[in-house]
């Protein structure tokens, strides 16, 4: 069926399945990188800010500690300094946990995120009530606090966000291995659908080659017979396309050129046939004008 194909077509063909190959290939490729990307992109603009975000209030947690003991340690001016310097730290943790609200949509990071909550409210507590003692005076009684309950409450505050801060690199390190493991399989799938483009290009430019040259080959052979002469040729030729059909018409011709030289040798056969009776009827007109010559010298001599 395939070599009945106009030789246009076939190469049509071939042509349409390449570009098919390149094209699924063109497009698994895009649609793997894109799949990578969005890996990338979640690590970066997803992953990663909120850990820097936990990182954050894990900072401003210890310089507000290390401002408390501070403002424990010293008084006048440098116990005022570490007052004043508590609050931008608490604004930094606010500005912070609003934003990580807003970004975490998994179950475990909201629920993760309510136990921060918790462990704020006790660890602001003990804050709230270490600056009263100490407004109040009442210094004797801060290393208990320090040591205890304010202790234990930031603590609790850090071991939260660090549970956060887990959680958000666990999803780092899996956006890593998935992004890596597309890579490989999309270098592995386009090395495949790579050996098979190549393979299945060659095979159609095989055959379709083979389709073309083949017949043109037996043409030209039985053309070169023909122009010497030999005219018992027998060109044989199944398929339809335009080799198909210039064999074909070989073939008629030669079966003409046939018929006429067979025409031709009737006729000259017939002309030979009627040259031997020209000849014999000659040589007949001879013998009798020999004959009637002979007469007339015998009647010549009867006549002397």
């Amino acid at each position: 069926m395939f070599t009945n194909l106009k030789i246009g077509v076939r190469l049509g063909i071939g042509f349409a399945v390449t570009l098919s190959l390149l094209i699924a290939i063109a497009f698994i490729a895009v649609n793997n990188v894109s799949s990578i990307n969005d890996d990338i992109k979640m690590m970066t603009e997803d992953r990663f800010p909120k850990t820097v975000q936990a990182n954050n209030l894990v900072r401003a947690i210890n310089v507000i500690a290390r401002n408390l003991r501070n403002a424990a340690l010293f008084t006048g001016a440098e116990q005022q300094k570490a007052l004043e310097a508590i609050p931008p730290q608490r604004k930094i943790i606010s500005e912070n946990l609003e934003i990580l609200e807003k970004t975490i949509k998994s179950e475990k990071g909201k629920e993760i995120l309510k136990r921060i909550g918790l462990a704020r409210v006790a660890y602001v507590a003990d804050q709230d009530k270490f600056l009263e003692l100490l407004k109040a005076g009442k210094n004797a009684e801060l290393p208990a606090l320090m040591q205890g309950g304010l202790r234990k409450s930031q603590s609790d505050y850090i071991a939260a966000i660090d549970e956060l801060i887990k959680f958000q690199a666990d999803a780092m390190e899996k956006s890593g291995k998935k992004a890596e493991e597309s890579a490989a399989n999309t270098t592995r799938l386009l090395t495949i659908l790579s050996v098979i483009a190549v393979l299945l290009t060659i095979l159609f430019a095989w055959f379709i080659t083979r389709s073309i040259t083949r017949p043109i080959g037996e043409a030209l052979n039985a053309a070169s017979r023909i122009a010497e002469g030999d005219l018992t040729v027998k060109i044989e030729s199944n398929s339809k396309d335009e080799v198909g059909q210039l064999m074909t018409a070989m073939q008629n011709m030669i079966g003409k050129l046939t018929q006429i030289i067979g025409e031709v040798r009737t006729a000259a056969d017939n002309l030979t046939n009627a040259a031997g009776q020209v000849s014999a009827t000659a040589q007949s007109l001879s013998q009798s004008s020999s004959e009637q010559a002979a007469s007339v010298e015998e009647t010549t001599s009867s006549m002397e």
